[in-house]
């Protein structure tokens, strides 16, 4: 057997060094995609809406469900459309893999989409339709989770027109100004009761989604002697508000309300028989479904350009039923959903 001088133990350590980088580089490169950590930014409208703290309840349990495959990193807007703008860059500036937008104000999309596509990062817009896409066709990369606004208006209309037996007087109680959601809502209430010669709608009022502000509006309706035998409420924040006052001031037997929604606090006045009825568009599967959008269209899965959630009307009568089949790849909903003890609230923690 021939021995190595110094030079050929020299040549044989390059060569194997060599090789065993080889190896590395190409069991490397043979990983898939898949294997990658996702991460994902999110910036959200106003955490203080109840139905924006349920969209993220989703979001938690499905980044739960993940496990270390995903990165969630949340940031507020505070309702602000210059700082939802400022954390679409920051997102593109730390190379996020997708990013999430809970939408402050649908007219102002445009800057945050160039962004995006000019990163070519997937961009998901939730919880509001973005104006730009009117009648237009919606690029690669960006995708929405969207509903049918004004199918849940005419689902509203309808459940009143039957309790009200065609005649009454109707008010709506109308969501932020800026959110297409209600227009749209509001547009539905309006169609149905338009072929009922006996219905008027008798006032149209923002309240902003909130619960105290729609308790002061209804108060100033009572107060100033407006007649009405229902209100349809764009959200059920808005609902439980007008309840509120509909108590206070012992009429609450006498007015039909119904909202949308079916957060778990409309379902508890739904429940107690206070609220008559809701229109559900589930916050919590639409959370969900909005960062499995993102996270599959981060790991180059192909995701619809539009993803529609359904609504359904819940009464009384049905809810438990409609509840319990709801959603079946998402064991969490009956947790929220059926608290004999009150509604349990998520915990909100974002920067």
């Amino acid at each position: 057997m021939k021995k190595l001088n110094g030079k050929g133990l020299i040549y044989t350590w390059v060569i194997m060094i060599i090789m065993f980088t080889s190896i590395i580089f190409f069991s490397g490169c043979g990983k898939k995609k898949e294997d990658k950590v996702v991460r994902i930014g999110v910036t959200i409208s106003n955490p203080e809406d109840r139905f924006i703290e349920y969209m993220k309840s989703g979001m938690d349990k499905y980044a739960e469900n993940l496990g270390p495959a995903i990165e969630v990193e949340y940031l507020d807007a505070k309702m602000d459309v210059s700082k939802q703008i400022e954390h679409v860059k920051y997102f593109v500036e730390k190379e996020m893999d997708a990013i999430v937008v809970l939408i402050v104000d649908q007219k102002t999309t445009s800057e945050m989409t160039k962004l995006a596509l000019k990163a070519k990062i997937p961009l998901v817009y939730a919880n509001n339709f973005p104006e730009e896409f009117k009648d237009k066709e919606i690029p690669k990369g960006i995708h929405i989770l969207r509903y049918n606004g004004k199918k849940a208006g005419e689902l509203q209309m309808e459940y009143l027109a039957e309790r009200l037996n065609g005649k009454g007087n109707v008010a709506i109680l109308m969501g932020a100004l800026g959110n297409i959601g209600s227009y749209e809502r509001t547009e539905g209430v309006e169609e149905i009761a338009g072929k009922y010669p006996g219905i008027n709608i008798v006032k149209k009022e923002s309240a902003r989604w909130l619960a105290p502000l729609a308790s002061s509006v209804v108060e100033e309706w009572l107060n100033t002697g407006v007649e009405f035998d229902a209100i349809a409420a764009n959200n059920d924040e808005m609902a439980i508000g007008a309840i509120r006052v509909l108590e206070k001031y012992g009429k609450a037997e006498e007015v039909i309300v119904v909202g949308v929604d079916g957060t778990p606090e409309g379902v508890a006045e739904l429940k107690s028989g206070k609220l008559a009825a809701t229109v559900l568009q589930s916050s919590y599967g639409q959370g969900k479904d909005s960062l499995d959008a993102a996270f599959k269209a981060a790991k180059g899965e192909a995701v619809p350009s539009e993803i529609w959630m359904p609504v359904q009307l819940l009464t009384l009568k049905n809810y438990q039923e409609v509840l319990k089949r709801l959603d079946s790849k998402s064991p969490p909903l009956p947790l929220l959903y059926n608290k004999e003890n009150g509604v349990e609230k998520p915990s909100i923690n974002i920067v």
